[in-house]
């Protein structure tokens, strides 16, 4: 595992400090266990057991990380609001690229949707040929929301690297489709 390039306990301790001083007696408890990466979290619910996870290589643990740090401009603004100090896209690329060329399907799409101009359109990133690249990678597992997004960036061509090509994206879709289908009879 490579090493981590932020401050993760320095963000962990202030999120730590916040809730004590908010009285938030939970999130103290959960947060507690900050001291303990030599051994295994005692609460394997919480936020900090999914980073202890993501450090020792569970890749879906890894894009779990990076989804707590990516925020839609879909999700309620009161949670975007309290939850603020974990809006940070930069933590999400990071955390999504590691389960992304380990072959995680989930996380390939999600690190697209990161890069995608149109679906983070608040984001920093917005590299459409990064998108296109990692939902190929999805879509080349069989994940269907990755032949999906990979059929809406077909159809798009916003991108100076994207071509338009309708009977993929057609072809893509029908596919996700199918296999959805088979999913829900089995």
């Amino acid at each position: 595992m490579e090493t981590v390039p932020f401050d993760l306990y320095g963000d962990l301790e202030d999120a730590y400090d916040r809730a004590e001083r908010n009285g938030d007696v939970e999130v103290v408890e959960t947060l507690d266990v900050f001291r303990l990466w030599s051994e295994r979290p005692r609460t394997g619910g919480s936020f900090l057991h999914k980073i202890w996870r993501a450090l020792h290589g569970d890749v879906e643990a890894q894009a779990d990380v990076g989804h707590a740090f990516f925020w839609s401009e879909d999700d309620p603004s009161d949670i975007r609001e309290e939850y603020k100090w974990l809006d940070r896209p930069e933590l999400a690329q990071y955390w999504y690229s590691i389960a992304a060329k380990a072959g995680y399907d989930c996380a390939q799409n999600d690190l697209a949707a990161l890069y995608c101009p149109d679906l983070a359109p608040l984001n920093v990133f917005k590299l459409g040929r990064f998108a296109r690249r990692w939902w190929e990678a999805a879509a080349d597992q069989g994940l269907p929301n990755g032949m999906r997004n990979l059929a809406r960036c077909l159809r798009c061509g916003k991108c100076c690297c994207c071509d338009r090509d309708v009977p993929r994206a057609n072809a893509l879709e029908a596919e996700a489709e199918r296999i959805d289908s088979e999913r829900k009879e089995a």
